[in-house]
């Protein structure tokens, strides 16, 4: 395991260096615009974006492990609008708690398909330990955009150690 980690450091620290920095191990100049500069900061980012992904995912498990299903009922649809000039909806959702309890919440997440009319039944998951806590169940799942970012910073790494070859210290 330890040397799994020493060759992972060594990996992050000369993708920095060739990369960020510009330079070798043994501090000689590669150009801006290098090869292995370049494929080196694909790496960088690529490492970076799978760490961003697989932390996105460890939370969305846990939250889907722990979350209890219910159904909901739309009781106020907000139109609001992106940066650049796109259409979004924020729900205001009525649902009743495992325990009996009626909650009103509203969820963090605007989006463009949260366009739904008034009264529509949706479901959903929330937290018990936290009923403020709730996400509309989407036909993308949960796992979309984890899901995506860490194929791309795949992708990003790939192409960066093709792109930075084996050089030879």
């Amino acid at each position: 395991m330890m040397n799994i980690l020493a060759r992972f450091w060594d990996l992050l620290r000369v993708a920095f260096l060739e990369g960020m920095l510009h330079r070798t191990e043994d501090g000689q100049r590669l150009g801006v615009f290098s090869r292995r500069g370049s494929g080196a900061n694909l790496m960088f980012v690529g490492i970076t974006g799978c760490m961003v992904g697989l932390v996105w995912i460890v939370q969305r498990a846990h939250f889907e492990l722990d979350a209890l299903t219910a159904t909901s009922e739309v009781l106020e649809v907000q139109e609001g609008e992106t940066s650049d000039g796109d259409a979004v909806y924020q729900l205001t959702l009525k649902w009743t708690h495992e325990n009996g309890t009626t909650h009103v919440t509203t969820p963090r997440v605007r989006a463009s398909y949260y366009n739904v009319p008034v009264g529509t039944e949706l479901d959903i998951k929330y937290d018990p330990d936290d009923p403020k806590d709730v996400r509309v169940e989407t036909q993308d799942g949960p796992w979309y955009f984890p899901r995506w970012i860490l194929i791309g910073s795949l992708m990003s790494f790939v192409m960066g150690r093709l792109l930075r070859g084996n050089p030879e210290a």
